[in-house]
């Protein structure tokens, strides 16, 4: 596409946007909807649109139920291309390489939807994510299921140790060989949950596509999908348990820099000093006291720690952060306990732009602390970084864009890069669908920005994003 065309197609985005933007920020805050009121925005105009993707899978199947049960997939006998590798106690396990593509058959008693679990061991390699392509019955099923990534373990390659001026000497990073289990995701966290497919009754195959990088695969298992469970269905599965004084006054603190696995080499400790709230703290040396900030910004990445608990019992979480990356929105992150979300709550807990730490106890709407029920001995909660609630808007906002590009390709067939102003296009009457596409558009992007300032809290001031392509005053501080 020519530089020309791009400009068009920048402009066409920018006036969209800025325009929303200026009514905005000129009548004060309020939001949008008598705009797109009553109107299906989930539908697209003929020829205009995606068809492949997630979300019109699962509308393609909506009226399919779960899976009854689990179903273990015989790794050992796959056609196409693999390895067999038995495990240290026997097990036979399959590695595959970069290009391969592997296949079993798995029969199903009912149609379902279901959730695919992989048991994996990485492999000496580059130390980049593994990344396959799930295929159901040599089909793809929709767009983002060809760019599944499961991630690496990384531990310090030893203890801190000091120079001989008294500052910490952060160690090197090294990958751990150990077994992982991990769930066929979206790579790009639009999606929390795991993906669903549909699995028809009777004979199925199921193959991956070796994308990038070689991986040891000791199991595969598919899962009934189940929403996650809500905070009080999970108070009731816990035990009922009479905490003593000395349990209700319990206090441990795990320090951010203690983690001990991550899912990149990038995610190690760091030092700050610029507030005294730091631990440790030392104004003449570099001491390690956090862990994550700048690096800690892809969807899926992780950091994990290890904690002992005296006694069964129910345990309030809080957390000290400091989110000063996204001013004017949101950073969130999935909290696990043990390798589990242990309610839906925690699929996505949300950070505010603040420039000092601050402590995030994590609580309901209404404040009031969430209850872990916790039995005594070690556990993990390892936190991970999410798009939340915001991944379906900038979904919403990535498949505008794909529509907007079709509506500037179907316009450029008409009137070529450089349109003749004398002359009328007649663009109602030769594509009247591109019209009713773009009035469809700027529904929806008046919907994308009420549903982004009622995540975010406040208005974004867009004008700065594109004052300097637009030559617009900037926005006051």
């Amino acid at each position: 596409m020519s530089k020309k065309a791009w400009r068009i197609l920048a402009c066409i985005l920018i006036a969209a946007i800025v325009i929303v933007a200026v009514v905005l920020l000129n009548q004060g805050s309020q939001d949008f909807r008598e705009k797109y009121e009553g109107v299906d925005l989930s539908t697209d105009v003929e020829g205009i649109g995606r068809s492949d993707t997630y979300a019109n899978y699962l509308k393609a199947h909506e009226g399919v139920g779960t899976g009854t049960e689990e179903i273990p997939v015989d790794v050992a006998a796959f056609e196409g291309d693999g390895t067999v590798v038995p495990d240290e106690s026997g097990v036979q396990q399959v590695r595959t390489e970069d290009g391969n593509y592997t296949t079993w058959k798995v029969t199903v008693p009912a149609d379902g939807m279901y959730t695919v679990r992989m048991e994996y061991l990485t492999v000496e390699s580059r130390g980049v994510d593994v990344e396959r392509a799930i295929y159901i019955n040599d089909e793809l099923p929709f767009a983002g299921a060809d760019t599944l990534r499961f991630s690496r373990l990384w531990v310090d390659a030893g203890p801190v140790k000091k120079d001989n001026q008294g500052n910490d000497i952060r160690p090197s990073q090294k990958e751990k060989y150990e077994y992982q289990t991990a769930y066929c995701r979206d790579d790009m966290g639009y999606e929390t949950a795991p993906y669903q497919f549909f699995f028809k009754a009777g004979e199925n195959t199921l193959s991956l596509e070796a994308v990038n990088e070689p991986v040891i695969i000791r199991s595969l298992t598919l899962v009934p999908f189940t929403e996650y469970q809500t905070y009080d269905a999970y108070l009731a599965s816990q035990p009922e348990v009479s905490m003593t004084e000395d349990g209700k006054a319990y206090l441990q603190t795990i320090e951010g820099e203690s983690a001990e696995l991550r899912s990149s080499p990038s995610l190690y400790a760091r030092y700050d000093r610029s507030s005294p709230s730091t631990v440790p703290n030392d104004v003449s040396h570099t001491v390690m006291n956090y862990i994550g900030g700048d690096p800690w910004n892809n969807a899926g990445q992780w950091i994990q720690w290890t904690f002992e608990v005296p006694e069964d019992g129910y345990y309030n979480i809080t957390i000290k952060a400091r989110q000063i990356y996204s001013r004017g929105s949101i950073s969130c992150r999935s909290v696990y306990i043990d390798g589990e979300i242990p309610f839906d709550a925690m699929s996505s807990i949300a950070f505010s732009y603040n420039t000092a730490w601050d402590m995030h106890t994590l609580a309901d709407k209404e404040g009031n602390p969430y209850r872990f029920y916790l039995t005594k001995g070690e556990h993990t909660i390892r936190m991970e970084a999410t798009l939340g609630e915001m991944g379906g808007v900038l979904k919403e906002m990535e498949d505008s864009i794909f529509r907007l590009n079709q509506i500037y390709r179907k316009v450029l067939v008409l009137t070529g890069v450089t349109p003749d102003r004398y002359r009328d296009y007649n663009l109602a009457g030769v594509y009247p669908e591109v019209i009713e596409a773009m009035d469809l558009e700027s529904k929806r992007l008046y919907k994308l920005v009420d549903d982004t300032v009622a995540l975010t809290g406040q208005e974004m001031c867009i004008r700065d994003r594109f004052s300097s392509m637009v030559k617009m005053p900037s926005c006051p501080p």
